[in-house]
């Protein structure tokens, strides 16, 4: 009978306990590492202080990629737009260079300053290939965060 009781308590304790942790939970609402509006946004100029004309496409922190790509010639530095209208960027948007590697993450390698990003073609460029060398693409058995 108390093997009983001692099953009962521990029951309602439970249940008791079950809803003011559910309300404690709303007070502390989880991290969000993508809560874009507390983040600066605006225009994004990009200089391409590079040998060649250069790609340059990207990406909002969705994965969603805007527009096609933009062209830049050596020496030219250019307000990205779409259709005509300037875009508008945050720091967590991915920016990439060329066709190969990978991208970053816009504040890595941009300033922003007075409603603009600013950020040029080598930093990105080597924001992507730190390790330099090219990433062994073949070797399927190593994870891809370890490439």
């Amino acid at each position: 009978m108390t093997k009983m009781i001692k099953i009962l308590a521990i029951l309602a304790t439970v249940l008791l306990a079950a809803p003011g942790g559910a309300i404690a939970q709303e007070r502390y609402p989880q991290f969000d590492s993508e809560r874009s509006r507390d983040q600066p946004r605006g225009q994004i100029q990009v200089t391409n202080d590079w040998r060649d004309t250069v790609s340059v496409t990207m990406w909002t922190h969705r994965r969603e990629r805007i527009g096609d790509s933009w062209e830049i010639e050596s020496g030219e530095t250019a307000l990205l737009a779409v259709d005509g209208r300037r875009i508008k960027v945050r720091p967590n948007y991915k920016i990439k260079v060329g066709d190969d590697w990978g991208w970053v993450n816009l504040d890595a390698v941009g300033q922003f300053s007075r409603g603009t990003w600013y950020v040029n073609v080598r930093d990105i460029w080597r924001a992507t290939h730190q390790r330099g060398g090219r990433p062994d693409r073949g070797d399927e058995n190593v994870p891809d965060w370890q490439r």
